[in-house]
């Protein structure tokens, strides 16, 4: 039998919605306006690894609604004179070039991915894409750029998926049955890795 992999999972939750309120209590979930300290406390993370050298344990950011994360933070730096969206953009930036090899990860979980949100290049250092739904052919071109994709409409669940050094493979993932023990199952693993 397989060990159980280390890994330490940071979660924003910038909606703040129902679906993730199972995760309240453990110590790297950010909802809300508090996922600017989430990320940033990420970053803390990924600049010590780079100085100190890479642990055992791997990590992961997970960034839903990054987008309206971003538009939001923008239009408070500009009435605040402050530069936060900048600063997560950044870091993600930062995270996504170098974090691979000093085992940092990041899920980017967007209902509309955009160019302007990975500047200098960020966007091409997704190991892996995967775009579920009906998508547009803007979107297709963000995502999947330079990629053949099926001319057909993916149902809720279906999807392609693009991983770095395989080709593009269209997906259909089950629907979860019994979404609490799933949930459950979820928090047990992280919350045994949070104080690592």
């Amino acid at each position: 039998m397989q060990d159980e992999p280390d890994i330490k999972v940071y979660f924003c939750d910038f909606k703040n919605s129902e679906d993730f309120a199972f995760l309240k209590g453990y110590p790297h979930y950010y909802s809300g306006n508090d996922c600017y300290e989430g990320v940033m406390a990420y970053y803390e993370s990924f600049c010590n690894a780079r100085e100190q050298g890479q642990g055992t344990a791997r990590h992961l950011l997970v960034c839903d609604e990054y987008p309206a994360m971003i538009n939001y933070l923008t239009f408070c730096d500009k009435r605040d004179k402050t530069k936060r969206a900048g600063d997560i953009l950044g870091a993600i930036a930062e995270i996504l070039m170098l974090g691979r090899g000093i085992g940092y990860g990041t899920w980017i979980v967007t209902q509309r991915a955009d160019a302007s949100l990975f500047s200098n290049g960020a966007r091409d250092n997704f190991m892996i894409m995967l775009g579920l739904g009906r998508m547009s052919k803007e979107q297709k071109g963000m995502i999947f750029a330079g990629e053949e994709l099926p001319d057909k409409i993916y149902h809720q669940g279906e999807g392609c998926l693009l991983a770095d050094g395989h080709p593009l493979y269209e997906v259909a993932y089950p629907r979860i049955r019994n979404i609490v023990d799933w949930k459950k199952h979820i928090k047990e693993i992280i919350m045994k890795h949070s104080d690592r």
